[in-house]
């Protein structure tokens, strides 16, 4: 097989194109371990060896230096190889790793993700936020509805109570102005109209 081109990825990485497949990304000093030259062909056996073997094992250290920091989603990891240059072949093979070892695991994360924002964010924030991730909106709900339990449902208030802390909200100083921006600016965080109408009446920031 021919190597139609090879021009700059990054710094230290270059992509190949080769003729009747896709092009695989590689270290610059590669080139010259592998002997791959602009114009020259590569042999079927020199593929496969990279593509089989050096490309899937490089993209699953790749993974597990990110896990190292934080949990990723599936459509996170999918995206940063990606951008890394592995073919698709590849990438399905190191999230299949991930999978199989339960390195990677989208209701975990979404668990996770729940336990550490749900004081913070509203219900509908934490969904959105989650989708922009790449998992599915059935998913989450799914998954935040075993979730949930009754106690937890109130903690959804007890959020909003917070906001209105933090804004210093006094129902009986407010005027109607006040009331229509408060209501507006946690309405933008997510929260249910009735519960925020629920939480700011008779609500005093100095008594708490």
């Amino acid at each position: 097989m021919k190597v139609i081109k090879i021009e700059d990825f990054s710094k230290t990485k270059c992509r190949i194109l080769l003729e009747d497949t896709l092009p695989i990304v590689l270290y610059k000093k590669d080139l010259r371990r592998y002997a791959i030259e602009e114009g020259k062909e590569i042999s079927e056996q020199q593929l496969h060896i990279l593509i089989k073997e050096i490309l899937p094992h490089r993209a699953k250290a790749r993974c597990m230096k990110l896990l190292q920091s934080r949990d990723y989603t599936e459509n996170e990891m999918r995206n940063k190889l990606k951008g890394d240059g592995y073919p698709v072949q590849v990438i399905n093979e190191a999230i299949e790793y991930l999978y199989g070892f339960h390195y990677l695991d989208d209701r975990r994360y979404v668990e996770a993700y729940y336990r550490t924002y749900r004081n913070r964010k509203s219900r509908k924030q934490i969904l959105l936020e989650l989708q922009r991730k790449g998992i599915t909106k059935d998913d989450i709900c799914i998954i935040l509805n075993e979730l949930i339990s009754p106690e937890e449902e109130s903690e959804e208030l007890e959020c909003i109570r917070g906001f209105l802390r933090k804004r210093k909200y006094s129902d009986n100083e407010a005027d109607c102005t006040e009331r229509e921006k408060t209501k507006a600016y946690l309405f933008r965080k997510g929260f249910e109209v009735n519960d925020i109408v629920f939480c700011m009446k008779n609500f005093e920031w100095k008594n708490l």
